[in-house]
C-alpha cells in the first residue's frame, strides 16, 4: 500500500504531523463522532453488546482529519477503519459515522489528486462503504450490504463528481491566469525593445542634427574671421543657432534620460501627466487638459505609452503657441487627441515616429492630420483589452 500511496512512507509520516488539519474538519470530526457514539451504547442497536464499536468508531472518523493534506492517504485510512471497526464480532455499530466521513474523503480526493488516483480514492471509499455495509449492525445480511450500496455508491458518486468539476474550473482559472502573466511578460517585452530602438534611433538623430548646426556655426565663425564687415551678422547667426541646438538637445536628451529610470524604479504613468504639462507651461508655453470620460487607473502599459506619447508630442510642437490635449477614457480604450503648432524639422519628426511606434506595440491606432501651414492634429487609441492580455 506505501507505494500507492507515497513512495517514502516516513516522508509522508513526517507531512502528516507537520500539517495540522483546519479548524472546520476539527469540528466535523468531533461532531460527527458526538452525534453517533451515545448510539452505541443501546443495545437494541448493538445486540452483541460489545465495547468494540464504542471504541472504534471515532476511527472511522479519523481520514477527515487527514483529507486535505493527503487525501490518497485519508481513502486508504478509511477503507481500513471501516474494516477494523468491524472487528471483533464483524457486527458493529458505525454507519452513522462512515457514510459522511466517506462523503468527505471522496469529495476531497476528486478535488486535489490527479485522476489516476482521484478514481483509486473513490474505489477506496466505495471498498469501505461495502465493509460498513456487510459488517453494519443495523444492517441485515445481503439485504442490508445491497441497500448500502444502492444508496451510498450513487451519492458518493455526485460528490466525487462535484469535486471534479470544482478542480476542473480551478484549474483553468489557473491556466488562464498563467497565460495572461506569460503574455503580459511577452508584452513588457516588446515594449522594452520598442523603446531601445526608440532611444537608438532619438540618440542618432541627436547626433545628426547637434552635428549639422556645430558645422554651420563653425563656417560662421571662420566667415567673420575672414570679413570683419560680416562679424556681428555671423555671431548673431551663430548665437541663434546655438540657442536652437541647446532647444533641441534639451528635448531630445529629455526624452532619452526619461526612459533610462532604473529597473526597480516605477515607470511613469498618467497620474504624474500634470507634473509634465506643469513643467511644460513654466517656460510660457500655454497647454490646456481636458479629460472625457471617469479618470480610472490603466493597465500599466498603456499608463506608460500615453505618457510618452503626450511628451514625444509635445517635443513636436513649438513652445509658443496653444496646445491642446484631451484623454478620452472609454469603456475599452483610452482615446489621445493633441492639436498644436507643429515643428517642421527632424526633431518633430524624430519625436512623432517615437510616439507612433510606442502606441503600435499595443496594438493601438495613430493618425497624423495636419496641412502644408496649419495647426497638426494627433489622433491615438488604445485597446484596453489588448494591453491586459
Amino acid at each position: 500500500m506505501s507505494s500507492v500511496l507515497d513512495p517514502d512512507p516516513d516522508a509522508a509520516v513526517a507531512s502528516l504531523f507537520r500539517r495540522r488539519p483546519p479548524a472546520i474538519d476539527i469540528v466535523l470530526f468531533l461532531v460527527i463522532v458526538a452525534v453517533a457514539l451515545p448510539a452505541t451504547f443501546d443495545a437494541g442497536i448493538d445486540p452483541h453488546d460489545t465495547v468494540a464499536d464504542t471504541l472504534l468508531l471515532p476511527l472511522v472518523g479519523l481520514p477527515i482529519l487527514l483529507r486535505r493534506a493527503r487525501p490518497s492517504t485519508a481513502a486508504a485510512l478509511f477503507a481500513a477503519a471501516c474494516a477494523i471497526s468491524a472487528l471483533p464480532t464483524l457486527d458493529q455499530f458505525r454507519i452513522a459515522v462512515a457514510i459522511p466521513a466517506g462523503q468527505l474523503v471522496a469529495y476531497s480526493t476528486a478535488t486535489h489528486d490527479e485522476r489516476g488516483r482521484a478514481v483509486r480514492g473513490l474505489l477506496l471509499v466505495f471498498a469501505g462503504l461495502t465493509i460498513v455495509g456487510a459488517t453494519e449492525a443495523v444492517l441485515d445480511g445481503i439485504g442490508g450490504t445491497l441497500a448500502m450500496i444502492a444508496f451510498a455508491f450513487p451519492v458518493t458518486t455526485v460528490v466525487w463528481g462535484a469535486g471534479r468539476s470544482v478542480r476542473a474550473r480551478e484549474h483553468l482559472a489557473a491556466e488562464v491566469a498563467e497565460r495572461s502573466a506569460r503574455l503580459e511578460r511577452r508584452r513588457e517585452q516588446t515594449a522594452a525593445l520598442a523603446i531601445e530602438v526608440e532611444r537608438t534611433r532619438l540618440a542618432t538623430d541627436l547626433e545628426g542634427v547637434a552635428r549639422g548646426r556645430l558645422e554651420r556655426i563653425v563656417t560662421l565663425a571662420d566667415d567673420g574671421t575672414r570679413d570683419p564687415a560680416a562679424h556681428h551678422d555671423s555671431f548673431a547667426q551663430i548665437e541663434a543657432l546655438g540657442r536652437e541646438a541647446l532647444d533641441a538637445m534639451r528635448s531630445l536628451l529629455g526624452s532619452l534620460r526619461s526612459d533610462e529610470r532604473g529597473p526597480r524604479l516605477p515607470r511613469p504613468t498618467l497620474a504624474e501627466l500634470d507634473e509634465l504639462l506643469i513643467a511644460a507651461r513654466a517656460g510660457g508655453r500655454p497647454v490646456a487638459l481636458r479629460i472625457d470620460g471617469e479618470r480610472r487607473p490603466l493597465p500599466a502599459g498603456v499608463e506608460l505609452v500615453a505618457y510618452r506619447a503626450v511628451q514625444h508630442t509635445l517635443a513636436a510642437l513649438t513652445a509658443e503657441d496653444h496646445v491642446a490635449i484631451r484623454l478620452g477614457y472609454a469603456d475599452a480604450a483610452l482615446e489621445l487627441e493633441i492639436s498644436g503648432t507643429p515643428r517642421r524639422d527632424a526633431e518633430a519628426t524624430a519625436a512623432l515616429a517615437a510616439a507612433r511606434e510606442r502606441i503600435a506595440v499595443l496594438g493601438g491606432t495613430f493618425r497624423d492630420e495636419h496641412a502644408a501651414e496649419g495647426p497638426r492634429h494627433i489622433f491615438a487609441r488604445l485597446p484596453l483589452a489588448v494591453a491586459r492580455a
